[in-house]
């Protein structure tokens, strides 16, 4: 302990660690719920269970499914961001997005930790939620115009790398395009899974080249 620790000082930052990490613990429970249940059919009796934990004190962390939704789109949006920020110009976005079609055509998620809306099912739940919610609504268009800006920036960054010219209404439309390319494969890995692999990566490598501006 440092000087200028206080035994109070201690147990509060002891106290806000157990508490993030309870936190943590519903939101994945929530998660694994509303994935393998839906939406509304993940109850709250159950989510707790799955967090081992009672009901009472899931409903100190969160309200009602509403806040856990919000709190799953919240981290989602901190995570892309932070993913989109530190991915290098070389990355290959064409093998990247590859992946994530095989994937998702196996109905997996990406990642069990901070990842919700990389599960196409939850994906569809929140935006089938955010037709009847508008604080939903609002919210996920909010992570949505955040994770625009995030690529558009990354988009920025790999013409500079390139030595092109900064050209923003190109960057944008190209950034549109990433966006309904990686959408539009998440909806056709659950439609139609069994895809010849090579013919998608085909199609991606065209697509792929305009995007970098290639």
């Amino acid at each position: 302990m440092t000087q200028t620790d206080t035994p109070f000082s201690a147990a509060e930052d002891t106290a806000a660690a157990h508490a993030e990490a309870q936190r943590r613990k519903i939101l994945d429970a929530a998660q694994r719920c509303f994935i393998s249940r839906g939406f509304h059919a993940g109850s709250i009796s159950e989510i707790a269970a799955a967090a081992e934990i009672s009901q009472g004190l899931m409903y100190r962390y969160f309200e009602n499914k509403r806040a856990l939704i919000l709190a799953l789109i919240e981290r989602q949006l901190a995570h892309d961001q932070a993913s989109i920020s530190g991915m290098p110009a070389s990355t290959d976005l064409v093998d990247g997005l590859l992946a994530c079609y095989q994937l998702w055509a196996r109905g997996e998620v990406l990642d069990t930790h901070a990842n919700a809306i990389a599960s196409v099912a939850l994906y569809a739940e929140i935006n089938a939620e955010a037709h009847r919610d508008p604080v939903v609504a609002e919210v996920l268009r909010r992570h949505d115009k955040q994770a625009s800006a995030a690529i558009h920036a990354w988009l920025r960054e790999h013409d500079r790398a390139r030595g092109v010219p900064v050209q923003e209404d190109a960057i944008e439309r190209r950034t549109l395009l990433l966006r309904l390319l990686a959408e539009g494969l998440a909806m056709r890995a659950v439609r139609d899974p069994d895809l010849r692999l090579e013919t998608v990566r085909e199609l991606l490598s065209s697509a792929i080249a305009r995007v970098l501006g290639a």
